[in-house]
């Protein structure tokens, strides 16, 4: 039984709790969830849990391990889970978080409940971190709990009613069939996500495929379903897919890759349609839509090539259709904003008092003309190549008639210092931004004359 909060330690979940956890140090977190793990069970408890989940994604402190959670390693890979900016990550072939307690649930009544008991208590007694022990307590609770599952699947029973509840059971019970398997890959393909799919990688995933097809063909789909959640560029296992040998899997291979070639264009599309997260999360910043769009026109073009090479046509226009998409919030998140997010950073000289200098403008000014500049590495690739050329020679002239203005006013603040210290830093915010938009000539023409109005304050 669990106890009350009052006698497990807290003495109170104070309302705002969970708000209060995002801000503290690491550490203190990391006490703080142990201290929460003893009473998880708490209404409270668990919906500040459902709160501080992108900070425990994170952080990832060591927590108490408890039987559910060994029942979810080998498909936490692909739980949907809460992100930051008030996104939900979708990872590759998503299985949802609501999944979760219905499964439990029939595992937890249907399991021979001594040996469902036995292994709670090995759970308690295992120390956070102690992964060969949770191995060993999923190797007896994997099969049992996918059993359950198969047999639930195939009744007229709840699930009927509910057909993709009963579509992500029989996929997490496929993935429990082979959850051995599937956890020896993933140490095979650690730290996630992995940055570039090597040859040490690709043979592990070979030697994973072969093992699971031994068990039963039809569990490898599955298995590269793990594999490719845990790439950086999950299309790039569509590049070598045809080349590996897939055991007694290998005639299913066509279908596997027409399978996988659609997941993984599916989860383009997601990410593209929800670059903003849902409701009402900020718009995305434009270096972080340079990013995303850069991944994105990768994972397209590898995508593309390796359904070219299988003679599949079915994708391309959803293909062509997410690099439009990805066009679009270029063009939306970085050049359409351009004026406002670099020019009105640079303050124009004031008609009396002192300048005024914003640095958290110039900052995000900066990062934007950042952004900017990198936006014309993808312009040919996006066919924005007319539209990031215009910006930038707009951004360009803009700065230098800026420039101008600031210079002109510099002489009647050289005889108060600070105004003109003011001047001068704003002059070279200007220097900054413009080399980062026209290039380095055009900057050296404005520094000779930043430098020639300035100097006759340091005469002697």
């Amino acid at each position: 039984m669990t106890e009350p909060p009052e006698k497990a330690g807290i003495p109170g979940l104070p309302p705002a709790l969970e708000t209060k956890l995002l801000d503290i140090p690491d550490e203190k977190f990391a006490e703080v969830v142990r201290l929460l793990e003893r009473v998880r069970d708490h209404p409270d408890v668990r919906q500040t849990f459902a709160t501080i989940r992108p900070r425990l994604i994170q952080t990832r402190p060591d927590r108490r391990p408890t039987l559910k959670r060994v029942l979810c390693m080998p498909f936490e890979d692909v739980l949907e889970s809460p992100g930051g900016r008030g996104k939900v990550e979708q990872p590759l072939g998503r299985i949802e978080r609501r999944a979760i307690e219905p499964v439990w649930r029939l595992v937890a009544e249907r399991a021979d409940q001594a040996v469902f008991e036995r292994l709670d208590h090995q759970v308690r007694e295992t120390a956070p971190g102690n992964r060969n022990a949770l191995l060993n307590i999923g190797r007896v609770l994997w099969p049992m709990a996918a059993g359950i599952l198969h047999a639930a699947a195939a009744e007229n029973g709840p699930l009927r009613g509910d057909a993709p509840l009963r579509r992500q059971v029989e996929e997490i019970a496929g993935l429990l069939d082979i959850g051995l398997i599937v956890e020896a890959l993933k140490s095979d393909l650690s730290p996630k996500p992995v940055p570039a799919l090597e040859e040490e990688h690709t043979d592990a995933i070979e030697r994973a495929a072969q093992a699971a097809a031994r068990q039963a063909p039809d569990t490898v789909y599955g298995l590269l379903r793990i594999a490719a959640a845990r790439l950086a560029n999950p299309a790039d296992l569509l590049t070598v897919l045809p080349d590996l040998d897939l055991g007694r899997a290998k005639r299913d291979l066509p279908a596997i890759l027409s399978r996988l070639g659609g997941l993984v264009v599916g989860h383009l599309e997601e990410r593209i349609a929800r670059p903003d997260g849902a409701g009402d999360a900020p718009p995305i910043p434009p270096e972080e839509a340079v990013v995303l769009a850069e991944q994105l026109l990768a994972s397209v073009t590898a995508t593309g090539a390796a359904m070219e090479r299988r003679s599949d046509p079915a994708y391309r226009g959803r293909l062509d259709a997410v690099k439009r998409a990805v066009g679009a919030m270029v063009s939306g998140s970085v050049l359409k904003t351009a004026a406002t997010g670099i020019l009105s950073a640079v303050p124009a000289p004031p008609l009396a008092g002192p300048p005024v200098v914003d640095e958290p403008a110039q900052i995000a000014a900066e990062d934007h003309a950042r952004a900017l500049r990198r936006s014309a590495g993808l312009a040919e690739a996006l066919g924005l190549q007319q539209p990031v050329d215009d910006t930038l020679k707009a951004m360009g002239n803009g700065l230098i008639e800026q420039a101008q203005a600031l210079l002109d006013a510099y002489p009647r603040l050289m005889a108060h210092p600070d105004d003109a210290d003011a001047a001068e830093t704003n002059l070279y915010y200007v220097l900054r931004l413009l080399e980062m938009v026209a290039g380095p000539g055009k900057a050296e023409s404005l520094r000779l004359a930043i430098m020639a109005s300035t100097a006759g304050r340091y005469d002697d």
